[in-house]
């Protein structure tokens, strides 16, 4: 006497749980597209932009590029600045001298 697995075609409680992966499934190219034709309209403008005014684009990505760095150099020197204000100052204790 073999058991096989059921056949989730031929039960009924397996049915839901094939509609929603065919569901996510759908839902996960329905994304895809989106997010295709997202690009494809940012292209679009992307080339309208440029031939109005040649070197837009160029310029404003320098300018992403720069305002990034920027950016992250400021978020260093918090996170640098914040560890260095946790950090007990031990140079004033004299350790022959429990507090």
């Amino acid at each position: 006497m073999s058991h096989s697995p059921p056949n989730p075609s031929n039960d009924p409680k397996f049915l839901p749980y094939l509609e929603i992966n065919e569901r996510l499934t759908e839902l996960k190219q329905s994304h895809g597209h989106y997010y295709q034709m997202i690009n494809l309209e940012v292209w679009a403008l992307i080339e309208t932009m440029d031939q109005f005014f040649p070197g837009a684009w160029n310029r404003f990505m320098t300018n992403r590029q720069l305002s990034m760095k920027q950016f992250l150099q400021r978020q260093r020197s918090q996170k640098q600045s914040s560890a260095s204000n946790q950090k007990p100052d031990l140079s004033d204790v004299d350790p022959d001298h429990p507090v």
